[in-house]
């Protein structure tokens, strides 16, 4: 992995990662909401992030501390992990990664307004990362702030349209909050196409909702790829 790519809002996930987690079940579907079926994704492609060169010195200079920020977060100590990224924000404000991270602590703590202040801060800093878009997406949706989650979740697929997870969280938004049953059919299909292996309760859920979705879509072609979310340092 590229010092840029580790210190940019993509790593390894860490369980919940940028799916998030929910209280209640407003669907049939067990899971869904909290993102679970994204979590167990075997779809390989890591979103890249694109970066201004001039940061990878800077990166390089964050890199062991980042590294061990991410260590103490993956060992389940988010307490101290969020005090170490965050001082790495603070004195590291070119790089969208610590950032990243401390919204990804906040939405396991499920504090979402914080964590919606957390990657609007990624953001600020590099507008391009796809993993702080759906990050943001995922807050805005715990806030009720259902058609800006959209917005979001579709320029994380802008910017790279084989990011799976952001595909899952779109067609879970469209489906459980939106009741955009087209919205919803389009996405998981598009997540399902960028499976190694078809997973059987998306396929489930397709099959559900090509027979309520009004005039269905007829499927994308996606190639295969999504990788694993929490940041690398830019």
């Amino acid at each position: 992995m590229s010092l840029a790519l580790a210190m940019s809002g993509c790593a390894t996930n860490t369980g919940g990662g940028l799916d998030g987690t929910a209280e209640g079940n407003t669907s049939k579907y067990e899971g869904q909401k909290e993102g679970g079926a994204a979590a167990d994704s075997d779809a390989v492609h890591i979103p890249p992030v694109p970066h201004d060169p001039q940061v990878e010195k800077i990166a390089q200079q964050a890199m062991a501390e980042y590294a061990r920020a991410l260590q103490t977060r993956m060992a389940g100590n988010n307490t101290q992990a969020l005090v170490m990224f965050q001082s790495l924000a603070e004195r590291y404000p070119q790089l969208s990664g610590p950032s990243l991270n401390v919204g990804l602590i906040y939405m396991q703590q499920k504090h979402y307004p914080e964590a919606e202040a957390a990657f609007r801060q990624s953001l600020a800093v590099n507008g391009a990362n796809p993993y702080a878009h759906n990050g943001l997406g995922l807050a805005l949706r715990e806030q009720g702030k259902f058609r800006e989650a959209r917005t979001h979740y579709e320029q994380a697929l802008t910017l790279d349209p084989k990011y799976a997870r952001a595909h899952f969280n779109l067609a879970v938004l469209g489906e459980l909050y939106l009741q955009d049953l087209n919205l919803a059919l389009t996405h998981f299909r598009a997540y399902q196409n960028l499976q190694k292996q078809a997973d059987t309760n998306v396929a489930n859920w397709i099959v559900d909702l090509e027979n309520r979705a009004p005039g269905a879509p007829q499927q994308p072609v996606a190639g295969n790829g999504s990788g694993e979310d929490t940041g690398g340092v830019n």
